[in-house]
């Protein structure tokens, strides 16, 4: 397993700012953030994308995949296919899809149909382009929040278009164990992220309300020295993207302060 970053908190840095930490630090890659204001963006993919993966790679690091925008974006349209594209072009083989949220009031296996068919339309994309379409069980009411939730939307697909992005930090809060959800997924696991999680206390109106919140990697409800023991032990060998998200926590120098040191935690315990 290989350690590379979500540039999602890098936004500022050009592509040699990247090259510099990543030797810095130890890390094998990127996972490079593509939105509006960064270096790349959705709109500027084609054109942008080309020379900056080239500059990565020419320091002999990689860019397994790209977050290509914030919201789904819909399989059928021009964007989505030039983004595909113009990654494939690139050596870019794994794009982070976008996000389906349940919303009160709305019937969830209804919805959950819709998603279905457009993730098959992703697949007949990657198909294309051989790309590999990333879902993130991501928590709260989120479509595919945990491994069993995504099996419902991934049963019927080929992994090799379409899998999971694997996150142990949001697993933890929704209650769902790691090795179960390694055994849920078995063979369809395409990346796995690291942050971790806690709950914190807040009192509103007298009443005791537990929010969550992200932290420092060896923090948090993830024991990720037994988490990197029972990916080994899965048979996953693929990258582990390190998201660099902490509470309040949202400029650069305040960042790396917490950055760097879970850099070095996960790789002393790949090692």
């Amino acid at each position: 397993m290989q350690l590379i970053v979500f540039t999602k908190l890098l936004k500022p840095w050009n592509a040699e700012q990247l090259v510099a930490f990543a030797k810095e630090t130890g890390l094998a890659g990127f996972d490079l953030c593509v939105r509006p204001g960064y270096p790349v963006t959705p709109e500027t993919i084609e054109r942008d994308l080309p020379a900056f993966a080239e500059k990565i790679r020419a320091a002999g690091l990689s860019i397994p995949m790209a977050t290509v925008g914030g919201t789904a974006m819909p399989p059928r349209e021009k964007a989505t296919e030039t983004a595909w594209a113009a990654c494939a072009a690139a050596g870019i083989r794994k794009i982070k899809l976008g996000y389906w949220v349940w919303k009160s009031g709305e019937h969830y296996w209804t919805k959950a149909a819709e998603v279905r068919k457009e993730l098959a339309d992703y697949a007949k994309l990657g198909a294309k382009h051989g790309i590999q379409a990333l879902f993130h069980t991501h928590s709260d009411p989120y479509y595919g929040l945990n491994a069993s939730a995504l099996m419902h939307l991934l049963q019927d697909l080929d992994p090799v278009q379409v899998a999971a992005y694997l996150d142990p930090a949001h697993l933890a809060l929704d209650g769902e164990p790691l090795e179960m959800a390694l055994d849920i997924l078995r063979g369809r696991i395409g990346m796995v992220a690291a942050k971790n999680s806690h709950y914190k206390k807040t009192t509103e109106a007298g009443h005791v309300v537990w929010k969550h919140g992200v932290c420092p990697i060896h923090e948090g409800l993830v024991d990720w020295r037994a988490a990197l023991k029972l990916l080994r032990e899965s048979g996953y060998d693929g990258a582990i993207s390190v998201h660099g998200e902490y509470d309040d926590r949202h400029e650069l120098e305040p960042v790396l302060e917490y950055l760097k040191p879970d850099i070095a935690y996960l790789r002393k315990f790949l090692s």
